[in-house]
């Protein structure tokens, strides 16, 4: 099963890509400035916000993987053994609230069909396993916005659940928006 194995890491390879390129958008990085020269101490202030924000996209990137890691393993796994996933069990033993637990199934269930059919592809390259998989940009469109939509479902419970984070809210809208707009780049490079 080798190859399965390398293709899951291709998945999660490029899922990692997106993690950071959504992270690029969601968090703002500090510019230097003329007056941090002129001024050390605002250059020490410069480094701690530096700081923060490595810490914010690696903590960012981290969170962002777990739901897919999962859903790879469950995609592997299920392909390995011929069994389907209980993803409504595993949705209800992950500790989300109740309120969470239905979009999160839904959402966990995209993501394990997506990667299915990516392992159970042609090739040795993210891009052509998309191409073996769905053939056409259009057909690879659609399970993308059929992702993103189960995935705003999530968010929106989420936002619902989330009233006293400050700015949780913004940056839900942020990730959703840059989201589409990163697949859909993704598409266009793919299929040229």
């Amino acid at each position: 099963m080798k190859g399965l194995e390398r293709k899951k890491e291709l998945i999660l390879q490029r899922e990692l890509e997106f993690a950071n390129a959504l992270g690029a958008t969601v968090f703002e990085k500090p510019k230097v400035s003329f007056w941090m020269i002129m001024i050390p101490i605002l250059f020490l202030y410069f480094i701690y916000r530096m700081q923060k924000f490595k810490t914010g996209r690696m903590t960012f990137d981290q969170d962002f993987m777990v739901t897919r890691r999962k859903a790879a393993e469950l995609a592997l796994e299920g392909i390995e053994t011929g069994n389907r996933p209980d993803i409504d069990a595993i949705a209800r033993e992950s500790g989300l609230r109740d309120a969470l637990e239905k979009p999160y199934a839904s959402w966990l269930r995209a993501l394990v069909e997506y990667y299915t059919d990516l392992l159970n592809a042609s090739g040795d390259t993210f891009a052509a396993l998309v191409r073996s998989s769905y053939r056409t940009r259009t057909e690879y469109l659609l399970t993308l916005n059929r992702l993103g939509a189960v995935e705003k479902e999530f968010y929106a419970v989420l936002k619902g659940q989330m009233t006293t984070t400050e700015g949780a809210a913004d940056v839900i809208a942020t990730i959703e928006e840059q989201s589409g707009r990163l697949r859909r780049e993704l598409a266009e490079q793919i299929f040229v």
